[in-house]
């Protein structure tokens, strides 16, 4: 629990947090669990069958110590990031064991090489990078990851911690790290949600909506921005973020969107995980959301699995279950499996169990903290075939029953009970460019509720009409042109004769004849000369328009490689430090000088 995990290249990594087993006899920790700290990342090949019971799955890279400041730190609620050679360790802070040590590592982001099996400090451009906690994390593809939200806390600074009676605060933006690069760029969180904060939220993508794809957020808890972690009413519901608003992040434009959510809503809860699956005609997407932490006063935790649809946003619950989870981490195994990884028990609002062997896990569901589930037939197993994991994603009865269509896709139901919140989401869950089997696919999605009716059309032509249509169209075409040159002659044949004509005597030009050309591209150049000119040059000047369309969208396909303009809803926003300067210098922060409760979850 409170760990970091990541699978890539059919592999799962899991970084930091808490050991948690059932002792013989007490121990110096809760009772008779025994909490430890792990010293090295495990992993799992998901290549092989295996079984969530059998120890021998496990493999371990070795974080050797020589010093804090020179070696890799093992810390709760961070992340780890991989493109299928490297491995970063990123976020996080102490643990609070009474047995574990209470000196924060400086700051920093550590690098394994997969291949030389080497650690190393990581050394990334681009913003200034500062250590977070309690963010949402994903490793979205093996170019980008992205954490969003969080808090910055004592426990993860060292500078911050020396500071007295520091509280943990809440921060916006939206990290996202280039691999390849090994650069990291902070985006604005303003118009996520109304603060722009997120703490222990639920965050997936989906790489088929757009043309770099979206990151999908909701839940979890939010405050002013700066405001204590301490502070947040943790046993209320004023700080959580309803499952009916869910923020759609649109990879390319860098932009926020909001929409509304209808159906079997889930209450409110943060904590949990989610994972994405598309259909096989890209049609619809299901967003699996199981677990979390809910409000020990109206938002009962529960164990089912929810799942939002989209480009509907309809919540459908798929399963009814007595196991609630929270701390958790899930990701998609395979094709049609959602593993999930760690986590605890949640008994009212003790993100711990500190009170005995009651919250721990002794069934064989999540057998050493793993929980397998297909998204094919809704069940939990304790087994996984890497074989059977490979084939298509199907979509459950439960879900196209809501949305129609069948197992490999065709939902009917794409739009929201309540329409798009602005007609750039509409046309942006429109633009599905590769559904999960690699093939392109062109789906447009219908109109909103409140959009025009469009008039009913009649009954096809027939060729001959066709054939008549493009005939006339070409004769007509041709006598406008005869037309147009004979009033350019005739013009042309009375300035030779009446040469002998006082040039001083000017004559208005009359657009009267030219009225409908007002419209085209040109119209406003044909008042720039005499009409003799005009008609020498219009054929050119078209051409001359054409090209330059042409170059504009050119230039406006390639719009996405320029910098965000600093005034635009992409601008960047400030390091938490730099909204809070007080915190770099010793003086006191948001949200000092208040009762400090810090309860760790994840």
């Amino acid at each position: 629990m409170f760990h970091a995990s990541t699978v890539v290249n059919n592999t799962l990594y899991v970084d930091g947090g808490e050991l948690r087993q059932i002792a013989a006899t007490n121990s110096t920790s809760y009772g008779k669990v025994a909490a430890t700290l792990p010293t090295t990342v495990a992993s799992i090949d998901l290549a092989r069958p295996w079984n969530n019971a059998n120890h021998s799955i496990w493999r371990h890279i070795a974080k050797p110590y020589a010093t804090l400041a020179t070696s890799p730190p093992s810390l709760n609620s961070g992340a780890i990031f991989s493109n299928g050679s490297s491995l970063w360790l990123y976020g996080g802070s102490i643990n609070r064991l009474p047995n574990a040590s209470q000196e924060v590592p400086p700051n920093g982001i550590w690098r394994y090489d997969l291949g030389s099996s080497d650690w190393s400090r990581a050394a990334p451009s681009g913003e200034p990078v500062q250590r977070l906690v309690k963010g949402s994390n994903i490793d979205a593809s093996l170019s980008r990851a992205y954490y969003l939200g969080g808090t910055k806390d004592p426990y993860s600074d060292p500078a911050f911690l020396s500071t007295r009676d520091a509280e943990p605060y809440a921060v916006q933006g939206l990290l996202t790290f280039d691999k390849f690069n090994q650069s990291f760029q902070n985006v604005s969180t303003v118009g996520m949600n109304n603060a722009g904060t997120m703490i222990f939220g639920f965050m997936t993508s989906i790489s088929s909506i757009g043309s770099q794809g979206v990151l999908v957020a909701f839940g979890g808890i939010t405050s002013d921005v700066g405001a204590s972690w301490g502070g947040l009413k943790e046993n209320t519901d004023s700080n959580f973020l309803l499952l009916q608003d869910i923020s759609v992040y649109d990879i390319e434009t860098q932009r926020w969107h909001q929409q509304r959510a209808s159906g079997d809503i889930p209450s409110g809860r943060f904590d949990g995980c989610a994972v994405a699956a598309t259909a096989s005609d890209g049609s619809s997407h299901s967003i699996y959301v199981f677990g979390g932490w809910g409000s020990p006063v109206t938002q009962r935790t529960d164990g089912n699995v929810y799942v939002l649809s989209i480009p509907s946003f309809t919540w459908i619950r798929v399963t009814l279950d007595t196991d609630p989870r929270n701390g958790h981490k899930c990701h998609l195994m395979g094709t049609h499996h959602m593993l999930v990884v760690g986590g605890c028990l949640p008994t009212g609002f003790n993100g711990r169990p500190d009170r005995g062997v009651e919250d721990c896990d002794t069934g064989p569901k999540f057998s050493q903290g793993l929980g397998i589930f297909s998204l094919n037939s809704h069940t939990w197993t304790t087994d996984y075939d890497p074989g059977a994991g490979a084939n298509p994603y199907q979509v459950h009865a439960s879900i196209s029953k809501v949305i129609g269509g069948t197992e490999t896709g065709g939902a009917t139901k794409r739009t929201p009970d309540v329409g798009f919140s602005s007609d750039d989401l509409r046309k942006l869950m429109s633009s599905n460019q590769q559904n999960s089997n690699g093939s392109v696919t062109n789906t447009t999605v219908s109109e909103p509720p409140n959009a025009q009716p469009k008039p009913k059309s009649s009954r096809p032509l027939s060729k001959g009409a066709i054939a008549g249509a493009v005939v006339g169209v070409t004769v007509g075409a041709l006598i406008l042109g005869i037309v147009l040159y004979l009033i350019c002659h005739h013009r042309q044949s009375h300035r030779k004769e009446s040469s002998t004509i006082d040039r001083s005597i000017s004559r208005p030009w009359q657009p009267v004849l030219f009225n409908e050309i007002d419209a085209a591209p040109v119209g406003h150049e044909l008042r720039s000369g005499t009409l003799d000119d005009n008609c020498a040059k219009m054929w050119q000047r078209q051409e001359v328009s054409d090209a330059a369309q042409i170059y504009e969208m050119a230039t406006r396909s390639r719009s996405h490689e320029l910098p965000a303009h600093p005034g635009s809803q992409t601008a960047k926003i400030l390091p938490p430090d730099t909204l809070h300067p007080g915190l770099a210098d010793g003086k006191k922060g948001p949200g000092q000088n208040t009762s400090q409760q810090r309860t760790a979850k994840k």
